[in-house]
């Protein structure tokens, strides 16, 4: 056998490990990457859930606080209805002047309210 086919096939056993090695070396990086991906969806999963938990929470807070809130103004305004109906008229627009500020601050908790507010007061004038 030549000095030439002997590098040759040295050549190909050589090329034949290299592409072992490389394919073990593929097969180790998938395999990282795969547990770094799973571990990331497990990350995701659980910070999706503590958002979702979250938001929850908030919007019970915000519900709770509109319904506190109306049930305070609404013992305000069933006192108030013993007083005269113009001090009626004028609590009903302050309330709509308040509401018109909350509108123009995006402040749509306190509008809410204030339109609330507005109508019971209104209600009282009549």
């Amino acid at each position: 056998m030549s000095s030439h086919d002997s590098l040759d096939a040295r050549l190909t056993e050589l090329t034949g490990q290299l592409d072992q090695k490389d394919t073990e070396l593929d097969q180790e990086v998938d395999d990282i990457v795969q547990a770094d991906l799973d571990a990331l969806d497990r990350a995701l999963d659980e910070e999706d859930k503590d958002l979702r938990e979250g938001l929850r929470k908030r919007v019970e807070a915000v519900k709770k606080g509109i319904k506190d809130r109306k049930d305070d103004l609404r013992q305000k305004v069933e006192a108030a209805k013993k007083a005269p109906k113009e001090r009626a008229s004028k609590e009903a627009e302050q309330a709509l002047n308040r509401m018109q500020e909350d509108l123009s601050n995006e402040d749509l908790e306190s509008a809410h309210i204030h339109r609330w507010v507005a109508n019971q007061w209104l209600k009282a004038s009549k």
